[in-house]
C-alpha cells in the first residue's frame, strides 16, 4: 500500500478543488453548451417582449401623437372624498372629485397645477411615502376631508391616503396641501 505524503497530496487536493470549483462555475452559466435546453421560466424571461406589450408603450397611442414629448416626470390621480362621520363639516371650498397632476411638463386638470408642482418639487416623495402609524401624535379630528394619491413621483410609486385624523396626519396633509386641496 502506497503512503502518501504532505508533497503528493497538497498537490492532489488542490487539484481537486480545482476541479470542483470549475464544475460549480459552469453550472452556474446559462450557455447550451451540452445541448441540454434551458428550463422553461428561463426561456420565457429571455423572449421578447410581445407585439401588444410594444403597442401599449408607442408614441401612437399617447396624447402626444408625434412622439416629441417626453413622459411626464410626476404624474399623479387625486381623488378627494369625505369621511363617512357627518360631525364634521369639511374645510370650505374643499370639493369631492378626481384631478390629474403631470410635472415636468406640468399638466392635467388639476386647477393650480404650476403650484402643486412646485410644491412637489419643494416637499420631496417624504409627505407621500410618510407612514405616521407608529408615531407619536396628537389625538385630534381635523374634518373628514380623506384624498387618495396614485401615481409617481420620479421612479418613486405612490399609492397613499391623506386625512385629517389626529396631528400627524394633519400636518402631513397641510405639507403639500396645494397638490391635495388648493
Amino acid at each position: 500500500m502506497a503512503q502518501l505524503t504532505i508533497a503528493t497530496a497538497l498537490p492532489t487536493r488542490l487539484a481537486a478543488l480545482a476541479a470542483l470549483g470549475l464544475l460549480i462555475t459552469a453550472c452556474g452559466t446559462e450557455s447550451d453548451e451540452v445541448g441540454t435546453a434551458a428550463p422553461e421560466a428561463e426561456q420565457e424571461s429571455e423572449s421578447p417582449p410581445a407585439p401588444e406589450d410594444e403597442q401599449e408603450a408607442s408614441p401612437e397611442d399617447s396624447d402626444d401623437p408625434d412622439g416629441s414629448t417626453p413622459a411626464a416626470d410626476t404624474a399623479l390621480t387625486i381623488e378627494r372624498t369625505l369621511s363617512e362621520d357627518e360631525a364634521l363639516s369639511p374645510q370650505a371650498g374643499y370639493e369631492e372629485g378626481v384631478w390629474t397632476l403631470t410635472c415636468d411638463p406640468v399638466g392635467g386638470d388639476h386647477p393650480e397645477a404650476e403650484a402643486a408642482c412646485a410644491e412637489i418639487a419643494e416637499v420631496g416623495t417624504e409627505p407621500f411615502l410618510m407612514d405616521t402609524t407608529d408615531m407619536m401624535c396628537t389625538m385630534q379630528m381635523g374634518g373628514p376631508e380623506v384624498v387618495i394619491v396614485t401615481g409617481h413621483i420620479g421612479d418613486t410609486e405612490i399609492d397613499t391616503e391623506f386625512n385629517k385624523v389626529g396631528g400627524c396626519e394633519i400636518d402631513r396633509f397641510e405639507t403639500v396641501s396645494t397638490v391635495i386641496a388648493p
